[in-house]
Protein backbone atom coordinates (compact mmCIF):
# COMPACT_ATOMS: atom_id res chain seq x y z
CA UNK A 1 0.00 0.00 0.00
CA UNK A 2 2.84 2.37 0.90
CA UNK A 3 4.57 1.67 -2.44
CA UNK A 4 1.34 2.36 -4.34
CA UNK A 5 0.93 5.76 -2.63
CA UNK A 6 4.52 6.63 -3.50
CA UNK A 7 4.06 5.74 -7.17
CA UNK A 8 0.77 7.67 -7.40
CA UNK A 9 2.37 10.64 -5.64
CA UNK A 10 5.37 10.54 -7.96
CA UNK A 11 3.09 10.42 -11.00
CA UNK A 12 1.16 13.43 -9.67
CA UNK A 13 4.36 15.36 -9.03
CA UNK A 14 5.66 14.64 -12.52
CA UNK A 15 2.37 15.72 -14.09
CA UNK A 16 2.21 18.93 -12.08
CA UNK A 17 5.76 20.07 -12.94
CA UNK A 18 5.31 19.86 -16.72
CA UNK A 19 4.58 23.34 -18.11
CA UNK A 20 1.25 23.84 -19.81
CA UNK A 21 1.99 24.96 -23.37
CA UNK A 22 -1.23 24.67 -25.29
CA UNK A 23 -3.76 27.45 -25.11
CA UNK A 24 -6.75 28.42 -27.19
CA UNK A 25 -8.96 31.42 -27.78
CA UNK A 26 -12.29 32.27 -29.33
CA UNK A 27 -13.35 35.56 -30.89
CA UNK A 28 -16.83 35.68 -32.36
CA UNK A 29 -17.09 32.53 -34.47
CA UNK A 30 -13.31 32.20 -34.83
CA UNK A 31 -11.53 29.52 -32.77
CA UNK A 32 -7.77 29.96 -32.42
CA UNK A 33 -5.39 27.22 -31.30
CA UNK A 34 -1.83 27.22 -29.93
CA UNK A 35 -0.08 30.41 -31.06
CA UNK A 36 3.70 30.34 -31.29
CA UNK A 37 6.68 32.13 -32.81
CA UNK A 38 10.15 31.02 -33.79
CA UNK A 39 13.11 32.38 -31.83
CA UNK A 40 14.68 35.36 -33.63
CA UNK A 41 17.82 37.42 -33.05
CA UNK A 42 17.54 39.87 -35.95
CA UNK A 43 15.00 42.48 -36.95
CA UNK A 44 12.40 40.00 -38.26
CA UNK A 45 10.51 37.01 -36.93
CA UNK A 46 7.63 34.69 -37.80
CA UNK A 47 4.50 33.76 -35.86
CA UNK A 48 2.03 30.92 -36.42
CA UNK A 49 -1.36 29.68 -35.25
CA UNK A 50 -4.24 27.48 -36.38
CA UNK A 51 -7.70 29.02 -36.83
CA UNK A 52 -11.14 27.81 -37.80
CA UNK A 53 -14.26 29.78 -38.53
CA UNK A 54 -17.17 28.18 -36.68
CA UNK A 55 -19.54 30.91 -37.81
CA UNK A 56 -22.10 30.71 -40.63
CA UNK A 57 -20.35 33.20 -42.96
CA UNK A 58 -16.80 33.83 -44.13
CA UNK A 59 -14.56 36.15 -42.13
CA UNK A 60 -11.09 37.55 -42.76
CA UNK A 61 -8.01 38.25 -40.72
CA UNK A 62 -7.24 41.71 -42.06
CA UNK A 63 -4.44 42.88 -39.79
CA UNK A 64 -2.29 42.35 -36.73
CA UNK A 65 -0.18 44.45 -34.39
CA UNK A 66 2.11 43.93 -31.41
CA UNK A 67 4.32 45.91 -29.07
CA UNK A 68 7.29 43.62 -29.90
CA UNK A 69 7.58 44.89 -33.48
CA UNK A 70 6.79 47.91 -35.64
CA UNK A 71 4.80 46.08 -38.33
CA UNK A 72 3.17 42.70 -39.03
CA UNK A 73 2.59 41.43 -42.54
CA UNK A 74 0.27 38.61 -43.59
CA UNK A 75 2.40 36.32 -45.75
CA UNK A 76 1.58 33.46 -48.14
CA UNK A 77 5.08 31.91 -47.88
CA UNK A 78 8.73 32.82 -47.24
CA UNK A 79 9.17 34.56 -50.61
CA UNK A 80 9.44 38.10 -49.35
CA UNK A 81 9.89 39.54 -52.85
CA UNK A 82 6.14 38.89 -53.31
CA UNK A 83 3.81 41.55 -51.87
CA UNK A 84 2.11 40.79 -48.53
CA UNK A 85 -1.49 39.59 -48.53
CA UNK A 86 -4.31 41.96 -47.63
CA UNK A 87 -6.08 39.24 -45.61
CA UNK A 88 -6.39 35.57 -44.74
CA UNK A 89 -9.91 34.40 -45.64
CA UNK A 90 -11.53 32.02 -43.17
CA UNK A 91 -14.33 30.07 -44.82
CA UNK A 92 -16.98 28.56 -42.50
CA UNK A 93 -15.95 25.17 -41.12
CA UNK A 94 -12.56 25.12 -42.86
CA UNK A 95 -9.36 25.19 -40.80
CA UNK A 96 -6.63 27.65 -41.74
CA UNK A 97 -3.16 26.84 -40.41
CA UNK A 98 -0.31 29.33 -40.26
CA UNK A 99 2.95 27.36 -40.21
CA UNK A 100 6.64 27.67 -41.16
CA UNK A 101 7.38 28.03 -44.90
CA UNK A 102 3.64 28.54 -45.56
CA UNK A 103 1.12 31.17 -44.45
CA UNK A 104 2.43 33.11 -41.44
CA UNK A 105 2.65 36.45 -39.69
CA UNK A 106 5.89 38.24 -40.56
CA UNK A 107 7.04 40.30 -37.59
CA UNK A 108 9.06 43.26 -38.89
CA UNK A 109 11.12 45.76 -36.95
CA UNK A 110 11.52 43.60 -33.86
CA UNK A 111 12.36 45.75 -30.83
CA UNK A 112 14.43 42.95 -29.28
CA UNK A 113 15.23 39.27 -29.73
CA UNK A 114 12.53 36.62 -29.42
CA UNK A 115 13.97 34.09 -26.97
CA UNK A 116 12.79 30.54 -26.22
CA UNK A 117 10.12 30.44 -23.49
CA UNK A 118 9.36 34.15 -23.95
CA UNK A 119 5.71 35.13 -24.32
CA UNK A 120 4.23 38.17 -26.03
CA UNK A 121 0.86 39.27 -27.36
CA UNK A 122 -0.38 40.03 -30.84
CA UNK A 123 -3.73 41.66 -31.48
CA UNK A 124 -5.45 40.04 -34.46
CA UNK A 125 -8.05 42.10 -36.33
CA UNK A 126 -10.87 40.14 -37.96
CA UNK A 127 -13.21 41.88 -40.37
CA UNK A 128 -16.38 40.60 -38.68
CA UNK A 129 -15.30 39.00 -35.40
CA UNK A 130 -13.34 42.07 -34.27
CA UNK A 131 -10.08 42.15 -32.35
CA UNK A 132 -8.56 39.30 -30.36
CA UNK A 133 -5.50 39.64 -28.12
CA UNK A 134 -3.53 36.38 -28.39
CA UNK A 135 -0.54 35.23 -26.33
CA UNK A 136 2.25 33.74 -28.43
CA UNK A 137 4.92 31.38 -27.03
CA UNK A 138 8.42 31.54 -28.47
CA UNK A 139 9.58 27.99 -29.23
CA UNK A 140 11.53 26.08 -31.89
CA UNK A 141 8.46 23.96 -32.78
CA UNK A 142 4.86 24.04 -31.55
CA UNK A 143 4.68 22.64 -28.03
CA UNK A 144 8.48 22.67 -27.38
Amino acid sequence: MQRRRFIIGLAGLTASTAPARSHSYAQGGIAIGHAWALPAQGSEGQAFLPMINNGPTADELVGARSSVCTQIELRRNNRYDDPPLSSFVLQPGKPLALRPTARHLRLMGLKGPLLPDQRFTIILDFQQAGEAEIEFHVETAPGD
